[in-house]
């Protein structure tokens, strides 16, 4: 089938019940591309996908011109065992892998393909800015999106332009961390994690959104894409901006060593490692957040 429907560039996109997939959907809607989504569940008239079977079909819509794969198991949905982590390596080795050899074995391979990484990329490197040119880090969410971003690179880059967006903390009062932090501070019973010290790189999913449109037009954009604000902050300060924002006290600190009984290994490089990351890439070329600062994204959502 032709690529072209109703001269709209297709897009497929992955994830699309996540955070940011699901607001992705209906903005590149509004700029007119034509959005379509792999589902996991067979359908006779849409796409869908099994991993396990190595199979994408696409039920009679156009091939892509664009791939966004954002799927991938929750990296905070539980303590991670050994079985935990191997589910939440192979949810996204194993699907990008498929996507991958998709599209090497296309006879119309995309132009772009956008594929999901982390600024867990850099590991806990504590104060020191880092941005695309930096080195990996060494603990599992380092290795993890390092390995991610490796099988995503073996795409045929002659035909199909490759863009990992290594994401950071996405701020949305309707999932994710920012809404899971609301409760306790709205009940006025909030405060800094640990020392309060550990750089959050963060980003409004407004901005996130609006990154991913700018990659999308700008063709110069390739590789490792930082999506984080430029202004990060210590998580003392955001957990005063937060708690200024709701008008509710910041009182109330969460020891590092009950982080650690709580949630182990997870608690220590999600919640206490230190990642002070720059946009480097997207600032170059031009990108304008609509919020650099933490308490015009706060303010916008929660005042």
């Amino acid at each position: 089938m032709s690529k072209v429907t109703e001269n709209k560039i297709n897009v497929l996109i992955t994830g699309s019940s996540g955070l940011i997939g699901s607001s992705l959907v209906p903005l590149l809607n509004t700029h007119g591309y034509n959005v379509y989504t792999l589902s996991r569940t067979p359908n006779a008239s849409s796409p869908y996908w099994n991993i396990q079977a190595k199979e994408i079909q696409l039920n009679g819509h156009p091939n892509p011109d664009i791939i966004i794969h954002l799927a991938g198991e929750n990296i905070a949905k539980s303590r991670w065992t050994d079985q935990v982590k191997e589910k939440i390596s192979k949810s996204r080795l194993q699907s990008t892998q498929l996507i991958v050899d998709y599209i090497n074995n296309s006879d119309t391979p995309p132009n772009l393909f956008i594929c999901a990484s982390a600024i867990g990329f850099y590991g806990n490197s504590g104060q020191q800015p880092v941005d695309e040119e930096s080195v990996k880090g060494t603990d599992f969410v380092s290795q993890l999106a390092s390995q991610w971003e490796y099988v995503s690179q073996q795409v045929d880059q002659t035909k199909t332009r490759v863009v990992n967006i290594r994401t950071g903390i996405v701020l949305s009062k309707k999932d994710g961390a920012l809404a899971k932090m609301l409760t306790p501070f709205k009940m006025g019973v909030g405060g800094r994690i640990g020392s309060g010290k550990q750089m959050m790189s963060w980003i409004d999913l407004q901005d996130e959104l609006n990154a991913i449109l700018f990659i999308m037009q700008h063709n110069s954009l390739s590789g490792p894409i930082n999506l984080v604000a430029p202004n990060p902050v210590d998580n003392k300060t955001f957990s005063v901006i937060l708690a200024n924002t709701l008008k509710r006290p910041c009182i109330f600190p969460l020891p590092a060593l009950m982080i650690k009984i709580l949630f182990a290994q997870m608690g220590e490089e999600l919640l206490l490692s230190s990642t002070n990351v720059r946009p480097t890439k997207l600032i170059k070329a031009g990108f304008k957040f609509k919020y650099e600062l933490l308490e015009g994204s706060l303010k916008s959502q929660l005042a």
